[in-house]
């Protein structure tokens, strides 16, 4: 038969002992370490030899495109003298051919360049936020480490450098295009053949404008006109993360440029 003092026990024993604690939710459990993940280096490693496939079309099309032929030249010279203006040509469809392959060959830069400046953009803030002087992986020792950063920023260097150069042939079609417009300003009522409205030369320009503005695609690529600092840090071969922090919000900025 049961014992009658059970409940008697079963209640002492209750009230001397503390309760137990709930079981922890999953939810409340830290994530568990993902020791066969992918290892943050092997993956800014992999995005830095895929810009570099892409860089290859991208750069052997700059060459191709000879931009520097539409450097304007001479422009302080021909205020006090009268100076012949290589550029010109003579009529106004002539002109008007010459904006049209200029505005051509900005399209054909800046939107694969974008494209390039977004995996720039991906592999900087990666590179900024998973690495840095206390990064360990268990199956690379401390020398692999650093020679795998140093690949990264090396990587990250010249990435910049293609994007600058990119950036410089866009100031260069900028330069001539608004020189273009300069001489089209000389046919406006002009009569003729060569007549020109001021409607449309003002249209022309403002479209031009929010072409090479970068406001057409959302892309101030001029983040990437470096300074004389940042050019020799870049010859030599050096990340500057000191000031990477700052460089990675302009980048931010200017690939997600509104208006």
């Amino acid at each position: 038969m049961p014992n009658p003092y059970d409940d008697i026990f079963a209640d002492g024993k209750e009230k001397n002992q503390a309760p137990t604690p709930p079981a922890p939710s999953d939810e409340l459990l830290p994530p568990a370490f993902a020791e066969d993940g992918p290892d943050d280096l092997n993956l800014l490693l992999a995005q830095v030899a895929e810009f570099n496939r892409r860089a290859e079309d991208f750069s052997r099309q700059l060459s191709q495109l000879r931009v520097v032929d539409h450097e304007v030249k001479g422009k302080l010279a021909r205020l006090f003298v009268v100076t012949a203006d290589e550029h010109k040509r003579g009529t106004l469809a002539g002109e008007k051919q010459y904006h049209t392959l200029q505005t051509s060959k900005f399209v054909a830069i800046i939107e694969p360049m974008r494209a390039l400046a977004e995996l720039h953009l991906e592999t900087v803030r990666r590179f900024n936020l998973d690495i840095d002087e206390h990064y360990f992986h268990p199956e690379k020792n401390e020398a692999q480490v650093a020679s795998e950063k140093t690949l990264v920023m090396d990587g990250i260097n010249l990435q910049r450098k293609i994007l600058a150069d990119a950036a410089e042939d866009l100031k260069i079609l900028t330069g001539g295009l608004a020189d273009t417009e300069r001489r089209l300003k000389g046919y406006v009522n002009a009569g003729g053949e060569n007549n020109l409205s001021a409607s449309e030369l003002e249209l022309l320009i403002r479209k031009r404008e929010a072409l090479t503005s970068g406001r057409q695609h959302q892309f101030d690529y001029r983040v990437f006109d470096v300074n004389l600092l940042d050019k020799t840090a870049i010859s030599l071969g050096i990340y500057l993360k000191e000031t990477s922090t700052q460089y990675l919000k302009q980048l931010g900025q200017a690939l997600s440029r509104q208006g």
